[in-house]
């Protein structure tokens, strides 16, 4: 199982959490977990896939968009953040989702903030620096003094275990989708009726940018559809310019 490395990242923890006899085998980027996983190097991967409050990760949606790789389970975590410091902060470093998620504090010192791969990745700048600060999680610190419950509120990450399964392991309350629409008047409305027909909860919608072409977007929504992905699908297929299932599945909460 490939994940977000290195090892004492929320992603480990996570991944260790769901599946402890896994051969665990850390990666630099979430982009290549999806690629250890699509070239089968790998035969799961986990990612974070969307914070509860800062939304989903975008390079996470890209992959899922691009790559033929599907969501098989999504694992739910509450998320603490420590701050270690050594001096006085000139210099934090953390991942870019660890540090929206606690502004307030971050603000208060006054220190530059330097974005890192992952929560671990910032541990280990702090063991070389001087007068700086690291933004992780409790397990990545252990061996500092730490001031833990610095973000701004309860937060939880949902984590996506991913594979090359069709459809993501083919069942599941969740589906998830990637679809594009006509850069039209009310293509978007047209899009989602047939959702609403449907009497199905749409738990998420995301808009992002394709990279293709500057101000063209897709979304992806998250659906409680149940056993009627199929039908449902087939409705929206005549409305989309794209539409591609990335995930079926359950929310495991850890």
């Amino acid at each position: 199982m490939a994940y977000l490395g290195p090892e004492k990242s929320f992603t480990w923890e996570a991944a260790s959490s769901y599946m402890p006899e896994a051969s665990l085998v850390a990666a630099r980027t979430i982009g290549e977990v999806f690629a250890m996983v699509e070239n089968g190097s790998a035969d799961l991967g986990v990612v974070p896939f969307m914070n509860s409050l800062e939304g989903p990760v975008g390079e996470t949606v890209d992959s899922l968009a691009t790559r033929a790789v599907r969501i098989s389970a999504v694992l739910e975590m509450r998320i603490v953040l420590c701050l270690a410091r050594k001096g006085t902060p000139r210099v934090v470093y953390s991942h870019p989702h660890a540090i929206a998620q606690a502004r307030r504090l971050l603000s208060s010192l006054g220190a530059q903030v330097v974005y890192t791969n992952s929560t671990a990745e910032a541990v280990k700048a702090l063991e070389t620096c001087d007068d700086c600060g690291a933004l992780a999680s409790p397990r990545a610190l252990e061996g500092f003094e730490a001031q833990c419950g610095v973000e701004d509120a309860e937060s939880y990450t949902r984590f996506a275990v991913i594979s090359t399964g069709e459809g993501g392991g083919g069942g599941g309350r969740y589906a998830a989708l990637i679809f594009a629409v006509p850069n039209t008047p009310g293509s978007l409305h047209r899009a989602l009726e047939p959702i609403a027909a449907a009497g199905v909860n749409m738990s998420l919608i995301y808009s992002r940018p394709t990279r293709l072409s500057p101000w063209d977007y897709f979304f992806l929504v998250e659906l409680e559809v149940g056993d009627g992905l199929d039908g449902l699908v087939a409705a929206l297929r005549g409305r989309t310019t794209l539409l591609k299932v990335v995930g079926r599945y359950d929310v495991v909460r850890l």
